[in-house]
């Protein structure tokens, strides 16, 4: 099978990510809106100067892991037609809901993904993973079923095993693409890519740079043998373990996971991660 390109492995892996970190915090909802999004990260709680603009105290640098956009065409076994890759993020919802019914052949799969807006969407969910919180509103997958599931009662209580469960479907979707085909529409998409980081509240940043840094923070994520604790808060559930709550959202989603399916998302997040940085990095 030759290549296809990257875009399906962020769809893929965040989308993975993305759903565990919804239903664990019972998000009922996902936005469907047929509204343009504006999305924006949230503002620093910082006093600023009149007149002064934040913007200018970054100097634009060029990309540590320059993207190199494919002229090949895009071929898969059996022959599909070719799909020119789009030009703006308006037209990149259809490209994609046309690509990927090409590529994934399972309509259960398919179906996780929310292609709505969605590369926005998952720049969004991309950017924020190593943070302590994720946009509730933006996210690039449907939630998976059933609810969050624990074992015990009261206020402190046990993640279930079946918990884990609940995560195969994403783990199949994002080892469903060839990793080839990934990086090649990751790389025909790119510009599109950069253009939604930008449009985030980054205009010097470089979308691939960010990229592999969350890859590289994912990738540190602590794996736990042994049964991990919650405490029910209000709506949603929180580690009973301090040093575990204190980890990124990213690497929270990892772990409400279990170990074997985390481990196969960062095998795929490692190979990828081969196909993003420099050769001579």
């Amino acid at each position: 099978m030759k290549p296809i390109n990257f875009a399906l492995l962020l769809l893929v892996v965040l989308m993975t990510l993305a759903t565990g970190w919804i239903f664990f915090d019972k998000i009922e909802d996902f936005f469907l809106s047929a509204e343009k999004i504006s999305i924006q990260r949230p503002v620093e709680d910082k006093k600023v100067e009149p007149g002064h603009d934040r913007r200018s105290e970054r100097i634009a640098m060029p990309p540590r892991h320059p993207v190199v956009r494919d002229t090949a065409p895009i071929a898969t076994e059996p022959q599909l037609v070719e799909l020119p890759f789009p030009t703006t993020l308006d037209q990149s919802d259809a490209y994609l809901r046309e690509r990927l019914q090409q590529v994934i052949t399972d309509l259960d799969l398919l179906a996780l993904v929310n292609l709505n807006y969605f590369i926005q969407k998952l720049v969004l969910f991309i950017d924020h993973l190593p943070e302590k919180n994720i946009p509730r509103l933006h996210l690039p997958i449907t939630p998976p079923k059933p609810g969050f599931v624990t074992i015990g009662s009261g206020a402190q209580q046990i993640i279930s095993k079946r918990n884990f469960v609940r995560y195969t479907p994403y783990v199949r979707l994002v080892e469903a693409i060839p990793d080839v085909v990934l990086l090649q529409l990751y790389r025909g998409l790119y510009p599109l890519f950069q253009q939604a980081y930008r449009e985030i509240g980054d205009p010097n940043g470089h979308f691939n740079d960010r990229l592999v840094q969350v890859i590289d923070e994912l990738l540190e994520a602590p794996e736990s043998l042994a049964p991990i604790s919650v405490i029910h808060h209000v709506s949603r559930y929180k580690y009973a373990d301090a040093s575990l709550e204190s980890r990124s959202a990213g690497q929270k989603i990892l772990l409400r996971m279990g170990v074997e399916n985390a481990k196969r998302i960062k095998e795929k997040l490692q190979r990828l991660r081969k196909g993003l940085v420099r050769k001579d990095f």
